[in-house]
């Protein structure tokens, strides 16, 4: 069973950094940004197009001259597997049917990539709802903001540093996290300083 919720649990943590707020007919909703689900699903399977992505798109037409909707239908694959995934979007930014939206197809392909992605469990963690809890987006903030081996390591040699020397070199060590670590950085120097 462990071994059906692998990909899931790799995916599902999402980085505040990575979201907004966002009102969608009256409902406000956290999105992901499409950018970095991007970058998430090639982080785990390779480039798009290569290894996963979408294939057999088609664009059925049949309700646009009804009600201004257009329907996205496309396969979905990726290294173990694949899916049929449909979408719909209206090809018209007002109710009244007279403003085209002339980016309604990157729109309906970004949206259906996020909900493909949601499937497999990448940013579960906005789906199932715990991101209308602010102790878990902070506690996702905090897990996020020390998540490299290299941030980790030099947290690790500030909590073990004895001297200043020993602080200066740390910095110098590791100056591209700087930002990152500079807070503890000053923590231990006032401890030492006391």
């Amino acid at each position: 069973m462990k071994e059906n919720l692998k990909l899931w649990e790799s995916v599902e943590k999402t980085d505040p950094a990575h979201t907004k707020k966002a009102n969608v007919k009256g409902n406000n909703i956290t999105s992901i940004k499409p950018q970095y689900q991007i970058y998430q699903a090639t982080k785990q399977w390779g480039s798009y197009g290569i290894k996963w992505g979408f294939k057999s798109i088609h664009y059925d037409t049949s309700l646009v001259d009804v009600n201004g909707l257009m329907i996205f239908k496309a396969v979905f694959y990726y290294p173990n597997g694949e899916f049929e995934t449909i979408n719909t979007i209206s090809i018209w930014r007002d109710g009244a049917m007279t403003k085209p939206d002339d980016e309604w197809a990157k729109k309906v392909e970004t949206d259906t990539l996020t909900k493909s992605l949601s499937k497999l469990g990448f940013n579960a963690d906005i789906f199932m709802g715990r991101f209308d809890d602010l102790r878990y987006v902070e506690q996702m903030r905090n897990e996020f903001r020390i998540s490299t081996s290299e941030e980790k390591e030099a947290l690790l040699k500030i909590s073990q540093a004895k001297s200043i020397e020993d602080l200066t070199k740390i910095k110098i060590e590791y100056k591209n996290v700087l930002n990152l670590i500079k807070g503890k950085l000053t923590e231990k120097y006032n401890d030492i300083n006391k």
